[in-house]
């Protein structure tokens, strides 16, 4: 949701000022093979990451959403998951698919 004006603002109790979602952090067990799925899969584009961080990790940006991957420390003691659990972190994207559908 994006405000418009101050008006909207204060009736939704937005102090912050916030306009939108800057990016989201995904810690993997592997960064490779995470890179490979987001441009490959989801078509996202590897953008340019501050050369100050002593960490493996990749920057992607697409569809107005940036996702920073950061490899795991100890991806072996990462929690292994077998299953979708809707109530686990995650994040969704709309498509225009019907779904459950493969788009190729």
């Amino acid at each position: 949701m994006r405000f418009t004006n101050r008006e909207n603002e204060e009736n939704y109790g937005n102090p912050w000022r916030l306009t939108s979602q800057n990016h989201i952090s995904l810690v993997c067990r592997s960064l490779e093979k995470s890179i490979d799925f987001y441009t490959n899969v989801l078509g996202f584009v590897p953008v340019r990451r501050p050369n100050s961080f002593n960490f493996d990790g990749a920057w992607l940006f697409s569809y107005g959403i940036g996702i920073h991957l950061l490899q795991s420390e100890d991806p072996e003691h990462l929690m292994k998951k077998s299953k979708i659990d809707p109530k686990d972190n995650h994040i969704s994207f709309q498509n225009l698919n019907s779904y459950g559908r493969n788009p190729t």
